[in-house]
Parts: C-alpha cells; sequence; structure tokens
C-alpha cells in the first residue's frame, strides 16, 4: 500500500490511521466527519483497509457518496429526486424488505404489519406528523439497531469508531448500517433503502400504511 504522503492525506485520515493500528487513542466522536472530509476512492480504501471486507465496503460507501450531495448541507443529502410513482414504487420495495428483516429478527408482529400495509404519498406535513407519533417506523428502527449492535462481527474501538463515522456522513443509520452489512453476522437487506434514500425519499410506517414523501419538498 502507499503511504498517506504519496495521497496527500493529512489530520483526519491520519488520526484515523494511528487509531486503527493502535498507536494512537481517540474518543469515537473524533470521527464523525471522516468520510466527508475523505471521500475519494483512494482515501475510501485506506479508511475501510484496516477491516475485513474492505472492497465491499469501500465500494458501497463510493456508492452512497456518489448518490448524494454535501453542498450546502452539513450531511449528504440525495443529489437527485424522483417522481411521486417512482417514489411509492421504491417506498414499497423498501416495505417488502423490511417484512423480511423483521422475519430474519423474529418480528413476527411488525413483519404482519409490513406485510399488510399499503404505500401512500403524502405531504411533508403529514408526514412530520405520523413521525412524531409511537409508530412502528420506530419500533423496527430500534429492533434492527438492537439485533445488528448485537451482531456484530467485533466489539472494538475501532468497530465503535467506524459505525459512527458512517452515520456521520448523512446521519442516517440505515445508510451506516447498508456499508457495514458485511461487518454483521445477520444478513438483513438494506439496499432497498439505499434505492428509496438516493431517490429522495422519506418515510413513516404506522400500523395501516407506509406513508412517503420526498426530500425535496422538506427543502424549499
Amino acid at each position: 500500500m502507499r503511504s498517506l504522503e504519496e495521497f496527500g492525506l493529512i489530520n483526519l485520515l491520519e488520526d484515523w490511521c494511528s487509531f486503527c493500528e493502535g498507536v494512537a487513542v481517540f474518543d469515537k466522536s473524533h470521527f464523525l466527519g471522516l468520510l466527508k472530509e475523505h471521500s475519494s476512492n483512494d482515501e475510501l480504501n485506506v479508511i475501510f483497509s484496516h477491516f475485513p471486507f474492505s472492497d465491499i465496503l469501500a465500494s458501497r460507501a463510493a456508492q452512497v457518496i456518489a448518490s448524494g450531495t454535501i453542498e450546502g448541507s452539513f450531511y449528504l443529502l440525495p443529489a437527485s429526486f424522483a417522481s411521486r410513482d417512482e417514489l411509492v414504487r421504491l417506498g414499497g420495495e423498501w416495505l417488502s424488505a423490511q417484512a423480511l428483516i423483521c422475519g430474519e429478527i423474529d418480528d413476527v408482529e411488525i413483519s404482519e404489519i409490513c406485510a399488510g400495509a399499503s404505500v401512500r404519498f403524502v405531504s411533508v406535513d403529514d408526514l412530520d406528523s405520523a413521525l412524531r407519533q409511537d409508530i412502528p417506523q420506530h419500533w423496527i428502527f430500534d429492533e434492527v439497531g438492537d439485533a445488528l449492535r448485537a451482531s456484530r462481527m467485533s466489539d472494538s474501538d475501532q468497530m465503535y469508531a467506524l459505525l459512527e463515522a458512517l452515520y456521520g456522513l448523512a446521519a442516517d443509520y440505515y445508510l451506516a448500517w447498508y456499508i457495514a452489512g458485511p461487518l454483521f453476522k445477520i444478513d438483513v437487506d438494506l439496499e432497498p433503502y439505499f434505492r428509496f434514500w438516493s431517490a429522495g425519499g422519506r418515510c413513516a410506517l404506522t400500523r395501516k400504511e407506509l406513508m412517503v414523501s420526498s426530500r425535496a419538498a422538506s427543502l424549499n
């Protein structure tokens, strides 16, 4: 592997390499901006070289980064926005994936909710109002998060820091878990969520439906 000097990489990436090599100690929050500051293919290869499945991890991170933009925002946002019909279609794919994920983690109740839910496009206000309620959207997030955290291949400080850095890219745990997928022992398919996100989709799962809206409206 070429040296960091050949890549011209400094500061946060140098800290990351020192941390992963065990020659420096940092709080995991130190690396929240790692992938926003160092997002070239060469830099991503260096970041993930300290973990198994580094090629897959770097490829997924590059895919997510290429689908978004940080211009005018502190976090990565989708770079394009699909039509209502396309968001409903992609939302349906994500809903089906959630039913399978709940089956994988043995959450029968939410799996049945997902299987019986319809998909409907709604206004941003209606979506935000639903998200303030105690709805299955929040239950499934907690269940999936707990299951994935319990199935990490490693409990090292470096693993914790990597997940924090992945979250810091877009402030989105589902995207972070999608990129880090090979590092979990359970197999959950989060690619449908990535496709939905990259099309500008937002959603709220209630007991009866998956409410879908566009991030484009919330940015105007």
